[in-house]
Parts: C-alpha cells; sequence; structure tokens
C-alpha cells in the first residue's frame, strides 16, 4: 500500500493532520449514513448474537450477510451470495472455535471456507466475533483511509481494494491514530468507531463519484515562491500571482507561491484567517494567515493583514477555497481557506 518497507502506521503529526481535515465536515457526511440499509437494531443484535458464537443460527449468519452486503428487505439476492451464505452456514460449527484463537488465525480459517471474492463479507463475520479489535471494512472506508493517507503522506501508493489481512490491520491502526488524534484535540467531541466508520463510508462513496478531480499543479504551473522578505515593489503576475496587502504598507504583495510552500512545509493544506486587532508581540494565532502575513511583508507589523480582501483575492487564484477549518492554536473552527490545487 505505501512504498516497499514504508510504514503504515500515521505518525502522531500526520493523524493531528488527518483530524484537522475529517473535523470540519464529519458531521457533514456521517448524516448521510442510510440507517434504513443498514438498521443499527439489527446490527446490535447480531453483535450480541456472536458473542456466543457456538450458539450462532444459520438465521443469524444469513442475517449478517445480508445486512452487509445491503440486501436486507430484498425479494431476491444474487445467487452467489446465496451461495456464500449457505456455505457458512453449514460450515459455522467448525468455525465457530476461531473466535478464541489467534485473530490472524480466525480470519484464514473463516476465508478458507467464503472463498477469494468473500473478503468484506469474511471481515465484517471476524467483526461480529471481536468487536472491539477488528473493524468492519469494505470498498469506501477503504478508499476513504487511502485518500488521508495519500494528503498527510505524499507518496502514499494505495489499493483499489482491500483483500488481505494486513489491509485489515492498517484500517485498524488508522482508526485507532484518528481516536488518540482527536482526543487529543477535542476529547468532547471523539466519534465512535461506529461514527468513523459511518463518515469514512460516505467519505470513500463521495470519493468515488468525482469524475474528474482538481487538476495538480505541475512543475511548470506552480507559482514561484518569493523570499520571505518584506515586498516593496509593484503588483506582478507570476505564476498564480501576487496578493496586495491594502494594510501593509505602500506596494506590499506576497507571491502565491510562498503562502503554498509555507503550507506544505506546515504540514496542513489550509491556513485559518486570524486577523486580529491587536500588537504583533501579544497576537495569540501565531499559526495564523495573519500572523504570518505580519512577520513576513506587512510594513507595520502591527497592524492586521489577513482582512477579508486578502482572502478575496486568495480565492480568486483558484488555488484556494474559503472555508471553516480547526484552528492549530485554540482548537476552535475559524474562517480560514484551504488549498485545492497542489501539486
Amino acid at each position: 500500500m505505501s512504498q516497499p518497507g514504508g510504514r503504515t502506521e500515521l505518525s502522531d503529526e500526520e493523524a493531528r493532520g488527518v483530524v484537522e481535515r475529517i473535523r470540519p465536515r464529519f458531521d457533514q457526511y456521517a448524516s448521510k449514513y442510510d440507517e434504513r440499509k443498514y438498521p443499527r437494531k439489527i446490527y446490535d443484535d447480531l453483535i450480541c448474537a456472536f458473542s456466543a458464537p457456538t450458539n450462532v443460527s444459520g438465521e443469524d449468519i444469513r442475517g449478517a450477510m445480508l445486512w452487509k452486503l445491503g440486501h436486507l428487505g430484498k425479494k431476491r439476492i444474487p445467487s452467489q451470495h446465496e451461495s456464500l451464505i449457505l456455505r457458512i452456514q453449514e460450515c459455522w460449527q467448525d468455525l465457530s472455535p476461531a473466535a478464541t484463537g489467534p485473530t490472524v488465525e480466525a480470519f484464514n480459517r473463516i476465508a478458507a471456507v467464503g472463498g477469494r471474492h468473500a473478503y468484506i463479507t469474511v471481515c465484517f463475520l471476524l467483526h461480529l466475533l471481536r468487536p472491539s479489535e477488528v473493524p468492519i471494512i469494505d470498498q469506501f472506508n477503504f478508499r476513504a483511509m487511502n485518500h488521508y493517507f495519500a494528503e498527510a503522506r505524499p507518496g502514499w501508493r494505495s489499493k483499489n481494494r482491500p483483500s488481505t489481512f494486513g489491509d485489515l490491520e492498517t484500517l485498524s491502526s488508522f482508526l485507532s491514530a484518528i481516536k488518540r488524534a482527536w482526543k487529543f484535540a477535542d476529547p468532547s467531541s471523539v466519534p465512535s468507531e461506529r461514527g468513523l466508520d459511518r463518515f469514512l463510508m460516505m467519505r470513500g462513496k463521495a470519493l468515488k463519484s468525482h469524475k474528474a478531480p482538481p487538476p495538480k499543479i505541475t512543475g511548470a504551473e506552480l507559482p514561484v515562491a518569493a523570499p520571505a522578505i518584506r515586498s516593496t515593489g509593484s503588483r506582478v503576475s507570476v505564476g498564480g500571482g501576487s496578493i496586495s496587502l491594502p494594510y501593509g504598507g505602500s506596494g506590499a504583495t506576497f507571491q502565491v507561491g510562498t503562502l503554498i510552500q509555507h503550507l506544505k512545509e506546515s504540514g496542513r493544506r489550509y491556513i485559518i484567517q486570524g486577523q486580529a486587532e491587536c500588537r504583533f508581540s501579544t497576537h495569540r494565532k501565531p499559526q495564523s494567515l495573519d500572523f504570518w502575513l505580519r512577520r513576513n511583508f506587512a510594513r507595520n507589523p502591527d497592524t492586521k493583514q489577513a482582512v477579508n480582501d486578502v482572502i478575496h483575492q486568495l480565492v480568486s487564484t483558484g488555488f484556494f477555497e474559503a472555508g471553516e477549518f480547526p484552528c492549530p492554536d485554540s482548537g476552535r473552527l475559524c474562517k480560514g481557506i484551504r488549498l485545492i490545487r497542489s501539486g
């Protein structure tokens, strides 16, 4: 999934960056989860039934597989799925002891019965047997996980679909890292693992529906990054152009490429606006656009710089979009801009 020999776990810093990307969109996507197609009560009943593996009935197995495959309430079930259900039912008494052995051994035992095309179902049955250890996995949450890995770690190579026990371990590690980082950022709003699964599933579906992702900047298109010094010349249009600072002093500007480079170095794709009526020495948001502009480009750093006009200029370049994002300094949602086109 990553480069050969590469890490398949998020570092603490990477996890914090992913949480910063997820939090502003969490409710937007999690709320799209279809509880009618995947009823919570049936899932809860399945968790209870599979907690005693030797007592699991054929109907429990059928209900579990129909729930995961999205077939509940359907009059006709694909024949290959009916065959899979029957195979699992017939072999369950031999499989149930797997609930007490090593997880990888349990995976292999169930997979041997399910076959190589039943990966998602095999993993779901393993989840029902060990809900606190094994996450639900499917092509959608797997796609979303890879999306966030790629944003956090340039060069990450994704698989189209999960297919191995290692993929399941990677998702489990990813979810654990996200929950730890979220607890650090805002302990009061840490979602449950089921909540994260709902979010990732719907985020993954949205990613699949994007036929044409935003174009990436090539080396030729990338705005030239100017040195981090105070600019006194007239506005120049180079690459993404230069942005004027209405309160920066005569002719004060900065290059768009400089900001893009700053974001890359910060490890985030966004920066909060952070404009404040205060002296530079008492600025309380040192990771904001206002602080960065004051420090590097304003003739008078005691005057706010990230005013709305500057935000409008940046958005108009096509490299950024406006929105609300977690402030790295306060943890609260604040107005800012996010990089939407980057190499």
